[in-house]
């Protein structure tokens, strides 16, 4: 009897454990890696090795959840690591934007300080396309046909009008931003971004 319902026991323990969605191990790996790399001395030269060892870390440590979103033996598979490694260095580019902007040079601290006393750009068109995956973002397209892309990273006043889908294509809008360079892991390198800081209908 004793054994019985220490196997039911078992049994409903397992059925019931908690399992991190995809979103939340993404998540809780960025922040492994981030202070993983926070504990590095991150450079142009050693960059891609350290910030793989600090996903392998996180790979160890998420393990099952790991091989229930990306399969066994990850890191065998260069498409699966690939895939992996993107989804936790855009989720990283904006937790820790510190640990990447090391990455880009000692001259890197002066050119964000002259950075913080410009204002933010501006341009102003009709709304093209909006996307939700990990991170919002939205596309506009300007009077002369040109297309600007901008990323949602941080909450703003009226930030609203693009996570309560009250903007709709073909809007008219003023879109302020600035640009921040973030590691796409996917193509190995640093890729420019519009971040938006301020958005205005029209």
């Amino acid at each position: 009897m004793k054994k019985l319902l220490l196997l039911l026991l078992l049994t409903s323990s397992s059925i019931f454990a908690q399992k991190l969605t995809k979103e939340q191990l993404i998540d809780k790996m960025s922040d492994v890696g981030c202070e993983c790399a926070s504990k590095q001395e991150v450079t142009k030269d050693n960059m891609e090795m350290t910030l793989g060892l600090c996903i392998l870390e996180a790979i160890n440590k998420y393990e099952k959840d790991v091989e229930k979103y990306y399969g066994k033996n990850i890191i065998t598979n260069d498409k699966k690591m690939e895939e992996l490694g993107y989804d936790i260095g855009l989720k990283m580019g904006a937790k820790c934007p510190d640990v990447f902007m090391a990455m880009l040079g000692d001259d890197s601290g002066d050119e964000e300080a002259v950075m913080e006393d410009e204002p933010d750009a501006m341009i102003s068109g009709k709304l093209t396309e909006i996307k939700s995956e990990q991170f919002m973002t939205f596309s506009v397209k300007e009077t002369s046909g040109k297309m600007n892309q901008f990323i949602l990273l941080s909450s703003f006043e009226n930030a609203f009008l693009l996570t309560d889908k009250v903007l709709k294509t073909n809007d008219s809008l003023e879109v302020y931003y600035y640009e921040l360079e973030l590691f796409d892991a996917k193509l190995s390198k640093f890729v420019t971004y519009k971040v938006v800081t301020d958005i205005i209908k029209k």
